[in-house]
């Protein structure tokens, strides 16, 4: 779905974006899991050594108990990311996705535009293969193209290579098509038995082809062509039919145990937890074996991890069949009561756990996640898998709301937003934030504050979201939509996670009616309350007002329609540097020809020495 909204909404539909707004989704350019890493773990070596000695069968991976980067002890290279959320229903938790970014988490450098190249690789160590005239030796496991993600074309296909080590030569001996159907993940086992191959210094490795798109519209391309593997199996006695496994797994990630978001403001949990919770906790796992399996217990451990106190819920055995077939165990009564504290801010660990008999793997019998309590609301995840936004003829001033109903009434301080990067990043576009009111019918309502002149801030790292702080808070004591309106009709990219679907909370509007977004997932805007605190005086408001706004030569000045008032004026930068003063004003308008195009605060003194503030573009 997520690729069709792309090539269909942006590709397809291009023509029609010249005369007819719409919302878009689209992939992104940086994987900002990739780059927080690196930054914090800046003696990570992107390369892999080759292991002095051959490894010896069975060679498995499930990709369950790594991240971000395949095992080293396992793999020569890491341009493939390791992660549980970019596809759909896999064998077990981890997998390992190939796409158009390098091991940097950035789009491959110098490549063409409609013209497939190699992207991604992932190979193996070199694997003792020594056994001539066996016949019994297979490599097998599991592909699904797209996800989650955007699908590859028929052209960007992934393929299977086997490495000679006598000829020092890799051969292809399979290859998949990319489809726009990609269907259930699906099981490939090949039989290794040529001479060549039967070697000690034998090596595979999977390879993806990618291509990023026209050239007519280079910043809508992205990363791209998703291929996701899992279950990488080769040892000797096996058959062609052997594509069973004893494995029960958890294949699905935990999510958050606040009922409609993934998280809620410490201090408003804290007033209402019974509220915030929700009334079930669910997971889901998959019978992987041919037969009827035992669960002999599912354990939930909640972890306050700065207290260090854990609740620990043990749950009965259960049978689970029929085999090979994907469940869900929901808890019916909730069974946490997060401990309080008086700290602003707080994580718990929640994990579960399956025990089963011994010769199921465990490294894919736990799961875990992080439950955070900050200073805002959210619906997403923190992950962003694409953009989001409107586009097109009529996205000029067109406006997108999101809908909150927080737990008590507080002060709103401001707003975090997700921007993510587009290839050849074009967004440098103006943008209001809006804050409404929820209307009788449920919709947006009344203006409650208007934020001129923002720009796009981006963050390479994970979960970074910019603040936009507001220069006064808002009381808030009632459910409202917090949103932008756009000033150009070109795109803006906010973050948007497939994980969380909340589009039945999102509305745009481009002709003067709201409608509820038809695109699933969630947006990630998060709304921020608490303690209002700032270094720079407070705007005072309706005491002069500046325009026009955006101002192109000069901007005029007025004092609530006092034409004699003497005043001198300070122009800063948003880095609070002086760019411009002027003593001895006069005249009611102030000369900003010579200022680059840009946001600026404008500080006014007047003849009593008040100080009044305000913000203007200039463009």
């Amino acid at each position: 779905m997520k690729k069709n909204i792309f090539y269909i909404l942006i590709l397809i539909n291009l023509i029609y974006f010249k005369s007819t707004a719409q919302e878009y989704t689209t992939g992104i350019a940086v994987n900002a899991e990739i780059k927080s890493f690196l930054k914090d773990n800046s003696n990570y070596t992107l390369k892999h050594n080759k292991n002095k000695t051959s490894l010896e069968l069975p060679f498995w991976d499930d990709f369950s108990d790594s991240h971000i980067y395949p095992k080293e002890e396992l793999w020569l290279d890491n341009y493939v990311y390791i992660n549980s959320t970019l596809a759909e229903e896999p064998p077990s938790i981890g997998i390992a996705t190939f796409d158009a970014a390098n091991a940097k988490g950035e789009i491959y450098s110098d490549v063409g535009y409609e013209t497939s190249f190699i992207a991604d690789s992932l190979t193996s160590q070199s694997i003792n293969l020594n056994f001539p005239d066996d016949n019994t030796i297979y490599l097998s496991f599991y592909y699904r193209p797209q996800g989650i993600a955007e699908a590859p074309e028929p052209e960007d296909s992934l393929i299977l290579e086997f490495y000679a080590p006598e000829d020092e030569q890799w051969n292809t001996v399979w290859f998949a098509e990319g489809s726009s159907d990609p269907g259930n993940f699906e099981f490939f086992i090949i039989q290794i038995s040529d001479d060549k191959y039967l070697k000690d210094g034998f090596q595979f490795r999977f390879k993806n082809y990618a291509s990023l798109g026209s050239s007519t519209y280079p910043s809508l391309a992205c990363n791209c062509d998703f291929w996701h593997i899992d279950y990488v199996y080769l040892n000797r006695n096996r058959t062609e039919n052997d594509s069973v496994f004893h494995d029960i797994a958890f294949n699905k990630p935990l999510i958050s145990l606040l009922n409609d978001y993934d998280a809620v403001p410490w201090s408003h949990f804290k007033e209402y937890p019974s509220l915030a919770l929700k009334n079930t906790i669910s997971v889901e796992y998959k019978n992987n074996d041919n037969a009827t399996r035992l669960i002999d217990s599912l354990n939930f451990t909640l972890t306050d991890l700065s207290g260090n106190s854990e609740t620990q819920i043990g749950l009965g055995g259960a049978s689970i069949t029929p085999p090979s077939e994907q469940f869900t165990f929901s808890y019916p009564d909730q069974p946490f009561n997060f401990p309080v504290n008086s700290d602003d801010f707080c994580n718990f660990n929640f994990n579960a756990r399956i025990v089963t008999d011994s010769y199921d793997s465990t490294q894919n019998n736990s799961i875990s996640y992080t439950q955070k309590f900050r200073d805002y609301y959210a619906y997403d995840d923190g992950n962003a898998e694409a953009g989001y936004g409107i586009y097109g003829s009529g996205a000029k001033f067109g406006s997108v709301a999101y809908f909150f109903d927080p737990l008590t009434s507080d002060n709103l301080t401001g707003v975090y937003m997700y921007f993510t990067h587009a290839y050849n990043e074009a967004s440098q576009n103006y943008f209001w934030i809006y804050i409404w009111e929820q209307g009788t019918d449920g919709l947006p309502g009344d203006t409650i504050r208007t934020i001129e002149g923002i720009l796009p801030e981006y963050e390479d790292e994970l979960n970074k979201f910019h603040l936009y702080e507001f220069d006064e808070p808002i009381s808030i004591d009632a459910p409202f939509f917090i949103g932008w309106t756009q000033t150009t009709d070109d795109k803006l990219n906010i973050g948007f996670d497939y994980n969380t679907v909340n589009n039945d909370k999102l509305f745009i509007n481009l002709s003067g009616e709201w409608i509820q977004s038809n695109v699933e997932g969630s947006v990630m805007i998060r709304p921020a309350f608490g303690d209002f605190y700032l270094d720079v005086p407070k705007i005072k408001k309706n005491e002069f007002a500046v325009y026009p706004n955006p101002a192109t030569d000069r901007i005029f000045i007025n004092f609530n329609n006092i034409s004699e008032i003497n005043y001198s004026v300070e122009i800063f930068d948003l880095q609070g540097r002086l760019i411009k003063s002027d003593s001895n004003n006069n005249q009611n308008y102030v000369d900003i020809s010579n200022l680059i195009n840009g946001v600026y605060i404008i500080r006014i003194i007047d003849e009593f020495s008040e100080f009044h503030y305000s913000k203007f573009i200039k463009q």
